[in-house]
């Protein structure tokens, strides 16, 4: 079915500090498939950024490099921003899981800095589950050195859901309100390294077809040349996911809903929203409901603008902005970005970020909104 197919590509969450002594780390994000090397990689910690050669996978896929343990092991991992722990395949999955076998695996016994736990722990995704047991050890990202990473070894991949998936991992930049307990998560203990003036980061994604540079993100500052016109800052409403509250959703000069917690979910491809809000906003943008699929039209005729009403600023969605073409040997489907989830919250996923650029401020706990530039290379 066409909503189970978009579901696995798209809820793979899956649903998934400080201008260094005035100096900013930034690690740019690419939609290549190409192999990832350990020369490649440590030519770019000579520098301040970090270039990473991901697979586009239809836009429902941003992920960077990482390495995890001394000498170091190298990982592509999706960045998260709508979680908080951290997890990568172990060497020690069984053979019988190709999902974990056909990704890069953590290999604890050839690190120096490892540190035992031991403590299981499983995690539910919206289409999918990973388990197995916690670990400890020194995680590098460009020539960041974050030593004493609580992080789950995978034992277990839910192998529908993971299979085919090009990263091996999550790193999550979410609060500990939402981490495994008696941890302290990514972000908070990179924070604590006193790397950079402000504990924050930036975000900026690019919604291109093909082998080319897909975004980046910035820890320490903001590129003020990934954006145009004014950063709007609105406060969280809870701290743990980057959440705050949305003013209202319309489409054309029908409001389709107000006052609406939302979570900026670089984890997530598409917007999820609750679904007695679903078939309105599918009715309202104009697309087709037949034998209850929703389609649209691939040129975009007769559909709405969506406005996001974000504190006193308006967000305009065009339908290039949110139209999603799912191809096949025999045809191109087009459908509109959201899926329907029985939850009172929306989640803003990729689909969302790459329209606009976004500021995660965990010192000031509030996130700020731009309009993201379109024609970078």
């Amino acid at each position: 079915m066409l909503q189970t197919r978009l579901m696995i590509l798209s809820v793979l969450h899956l649903y998934v500090c400080p201008l260094a002594k005035s100096l900013m780390l930034r690690v740019p994000l690419e939609v290549q498939s190409k192999p990832l090397a350990s020369q490649q990689f440590h030519s770019f910690l000579a520098t301040e950024t970090l270039k990473l050669t991901l697979d586009n996978k239809m836009n429902m896929e941003y992920y960077g490099r990482i390495s995890m343990g001394t000498p170091p092991q190298l990982f592509r991992v999706i960045f998260d921003t709508g979680s908080a722990n951290t997890w990568l395949p172990s060497s020690n999955c069984p053979v019988s899981n190709a999902a974990c076998q056909l990704h890069s695996r953590y290999k604890a016994h050839k690190s120096k800095s490892y540190v035992q736990n031991g403590h299981n722990f499983s995690l539910a995704y919206g289409n999918g589950h990973v388990s197995g047991y916690l670990s400890q050890d020194t995680i590098r990202i460009a020539d960041a050195v974050v030593p004493g990473l609580t992080f789950g070894e995978t034992l277990s991949h839910y192998q529908p859901a993971f299979i085919t998936t090009t990263f091996d991992g999550i790193v999550g930049l979410g609060f500990s309100q939402i981490g495994w307990r008696n941890t302290t998560p990514f972000l908070e203990l990179f924070c604590q390294q006193h790397l950079f003036q402000q504990c924050l980061f930036s975000v900026y994604l690019r919604r291109m077809p093909g082998e080319l540079y897909g975004g980046e993100i910035t820890f320490g500052g903001i590129d003020e040349s990934r954006y145009t016109g004014d950063v709007h800052y609105v406060p969280l409403s809870r701290v743990g996911y980057w959440q705050f509250e949305m003013s209202s959703v319309s489409v054309g000069n029908r409001q389709i809903a107000k006052k609406i917690e939302v979570i900026l979910d670089t984890g997530t491809s598409l917007i999820l929203m609750p679904i007695d809000i679903f078939d309105e906003l599918q009715t309202a943008m104009g697309a087709l409901i037949e034998n209850g699929t929703s389609g649209i039209s691939c040129q975009g005729e007769n559909l709405q603008d969506i406005h996001f009403h974000i504190g006193e600023k308006k967000f305009t969605f065009t339908p290039a902005d949110y139209v999603v073409k799912l191809e096949t040997s025999n045809t191109t489907i087009c459908v509109g970005g959201f899926l329907p989830i029985y939850e009172s919250f929306w989640v803003l996923g990729d689909i969302f970020l790459t329209r606009i650029y976004t500021v995660y401020d965990a010192d000031a706990k509030r996130v700020g909104l731009a309009d993201a530039v379109s024609n970078e290379n």
